[in-house]
């Protein structure tokens, strides 16, 4: 069974976009860059919340050299799923709208054979993620700053979550990637 996991960049206080909603206060050397490329080539599909599927979509079909050429290539042919209950169609390669029922739907794409899926998204998409109980694993790359204040990673209600620490990479820049397992309730 594959597993769904979240991969967001969050400053120290928790903010994965300022108060202009901008993310360029994000670092993104060589090594981060690499490291992209690496966990885009082992994955089968992506999931966005509405907004974040919105601003990509916008982006990386015309990116240029500016990112890597696997990013180019796996951002393009990656299946794309999307939660939105207002989002009609897309434009984007190989994009699809999960529906009414995203939890349904993201549990039958889990239950497919293939490596995993990362869901790339947004604070109010992350959140619905968490409260619909189909996330799998967080991938938290905490980023060497204090923003103060814009859009908070988690920010509503969910259920409360126990999380297992699995992981932790350091990278030059300072900012490190914690990695959690969400504990199965018993």
């Amino acid at each position: 069974m594959r597993r769904l996991f979240l991969h967001i960049n969050v400053s120290i206080d928790g903010y994965i976009a300022d108060l202009d909603g901008d993310i360029d206060w994000r670092f993104a050397d060589e090594e981060f860059q690499a490291h992209l490329d690496t966990m885009l080539e082992s994955i089968d599909g992506m999931v966005f919340g509405r907004t974040a599927f919105e601003q990509l979509a916008g982006y990386w079909p015309t990116a240029g050299d500016e990112v890597s050429a696997t990013q180019r290539r796996r951002m393009h042919e990656l299946p794309k799923y999307v939660m939105s209950r207002t989002l009609r169609d897309t434009e984007w390669h190989n994009s699809h709208l999960l529906g009414d029922d995203p939890a349904t739907a993201l549990n039958d794409l889990k239950r497919q054979d293939g490596q995993d899926l990362a869901l790339f998204a947004g604070g109010q998409a992350a959140t619905a993620a968490i409260g619909l109980g189909v996330l799998d694993q967080l991938r938290l790359l905490v980023n060497p700053v204090i923003l103060g204040s814009g859009t908070r990673l988690f920010d509503g209600t969910y259920p409360k979550k126990d999380l297992r620490l699995v992981g932790t990479r350091k990278f030059a820049s300072g900012a490190l990637l914690s990695t959690y397992d969400l504990v199965a309730e018993e």
